[in-house]
């Protein structure tokens, strides 16, 4: 399938730029009401360049009012990705008592003609008005340059045992800890990363931390946990490109402790376009992530129409214990169902021959379904969720559990996207023989999350794929297949 004349059409459902080139969500908060999502945004052109932050509003997670740009590139350089918060007793001093939003920021300043001599330190910039404009704080920068280079893509977090802030800064092959009692000055505390999941030659990125409850936690298990999410670039040396790992453990405030052994990598998404991850702060009850859609293998040469990139669909965390220790959980966020769909359901059907079965016919681009699968031991099918021939999940039975596949083809003439565009590559297992998956396929998009009897995996994908026009398709390879439940929801015509 070649996509040299390929035009993206605009998702339903999933967040992109009004235009020019989109790539980390930054600064994600919740505020009285709103959700802010602020973004890396090249408002002048459709590859990367000099970075702003873009800016957006929603009252349901669904519906995206487009603000000015909060922060434009000066002298302290351009405003790399970093965290937002709600200043809620006023401890900076900047909002005469009252609640208000502080931005923090990466300022990237480049030293010379050659773009790889840069130096970085963080800044701080605020709001009084609810985030519709941005004074930047005199005082800055907040943090010096420390020297070395990568010193970025911070995020902030309450501590509430220790009564005090917490800053996650990503620090080249390690992330930093700094503390604050007040949000403008922060002191040191320790180090994490030595030896610790996944390094490549890039430096680690886009960190993220909280803490959640673990649910199906043993009575003489701990009742919460931290994670820590920690990006990792592409490189030379990574063929699967830029992905998303994460750490479970204790944080006492200054020091984060690994709950495995220090080679465990756990994948946060195990398709190749799910990247800086960052979690909305001050949130009313429950974690929600949003992700960059992309990967930094191809995004710069991937087909557009005026604009380019993509957010994921925001989706909730939680923490569940697993034979395996304690593990991510994520379900779209509960706003993706409120939004009107119809559903039609589909049949259940036992002992499927081998040979391909339509379960729904050529629809709206935006859907999103269920299916729930048992596959005998050495059982093999194949779904294609209105990506047609050219990307589909696998799913090998095995005697106790279910092997995950992904195949994607594509080509656009770039010899930097056709080499990693297109991947045939193992996602994961799920325990049992029985699988439910649920997907949300939009323009240019798949999002899908299967779940096995106690284990998950999510796998996110680019696609550059006519969905009106592509059935949803069963391919049973081998053995005997059964359709327990199903249903597939798109919006009223």
């Amino acid at each position: 399938m070649t996509l040299a004349d390929f035009e993206p059409k605009r998702p339903e459902v999933h967040f992109v730029p009004p235009m020019g080139w989109m790539n980390d969500p930054n600064g994600l908060v919740f505020f009285e009401g709103e959700y802010h999502l602020f973004y890396q945004f090249h408002p002048f052109s459709t590859v990367w360049g000099p970075m702003h932050w873009g800016h957006a509003v929603s009252r349901d997670l669904c519906h995206w009012q487009h603000l000015p740009i909060a922060l434009a590139p000066n002298e302290e350089g351009a405003c790399f990705s970093d965290s937002a918060v709600v200043d809620e007793h006023d401890v900076t001093g900047l909002f005469d008592g009252q609640p208000g939003l502080l931005a923090f920021y990466t300022g990237h300043r480049v030293l010379s003609d050659d773009p790889e001599d840069y130096q970085q330190s963080q800044c701080l910039a605020y709001s009084r008005d609810k985030g519709r404009t941005w004074q930047r704080y005199e005082r800055n920068p907040i943090l010096l340059p420390p020297g070395f280079k990568d010193f970025r893509d911070l995020k902030v977090v309450w501590h509430s045992t220790s009564q005090r802030w917490v800053m996650a800064l990503a620090c080249g092959q390690e992330i930093h800890f700094y503390i604050s009692h007040n949000l403008l000055e922060w002191q040191f505390a320790s180090a994490f990363g030595e030896g610790e999941g996944a390094h490549t030659q890039h430096p680690w990125e886009c960190p993220d931390l909280f803490e959640l409850p673990v649910e199906g936690a043993g009575p003489d298990e701990p009742e919460t946990r931290w994670v820590l999410v920690v990006g990792i670039g592409a490189t030379p040396d990574n063929p699967f490109g830029s992905f998303t790992q994460y750490f479970v453990g204790e944080f006492d405030g200054q020091r984060f402790s690994n709950d495995n052994a220090p080679g465990t990598v756990l994948m946060m998404d195990e398709g190749r376009d799910f990247y800086a991850v960052q979690s909305w702060s001050n949130t009313p009850g429950w974690q929600l992530a949003l992700a960059w859609l992309n990967n930094w293998q191809y995004a710069p040469q991937s087909p557009e129409a005026g604009w380019r990139g993509t957010m994921s669909l925001p989706r909730e965390l939680a923490l569940c214990a697993t034979h395996c220790g304690v593990r991510l959980r994520q379900r779209f966020a509960r706003e993706t169902y409120q939004d009107g769909r119809v559903m039609d359901t589909v049949s259940p059907r036992s002992a499927l021959a081998v040979g391909e079965h339509c379960l729904a016919l050529p629809g709206q681009a935006a859907v999103r379904g269920q299916l729930t699968l048992s596959l005998e031991a050495r059982a093999k099918v194949a779904l294609s969720l209105q990506q047609g021939y050219q990307q589909r999940l696998i799913l090998a039975a095995g005697s106790a559990d279910i092997a995950l596949f992904y195949e994607r083809q594509g080509s656009n003439s770039q010899p930097a996207f056709d080499e990693h565009f297109a991947c045939d590559h193992a996602a994961g297992s799920v325990d049992g023989r029985t699988v439910t998956v649920e997907w949300w396929c939009d323009h240019g998009t798949l999002e899908m999350l299967v779940e096995g009897a106690s284990e998950q995996r999510a796998i996110t994908q680019v696609s550059f794929v006519d969905h009106v026009h592509q059935p949803v398709t069963l391919a049973v390879i081998s053995g005997q297949v059964a359709i327990e439940a199903g249903a597939i929801q798109r919006r009223p015509e």
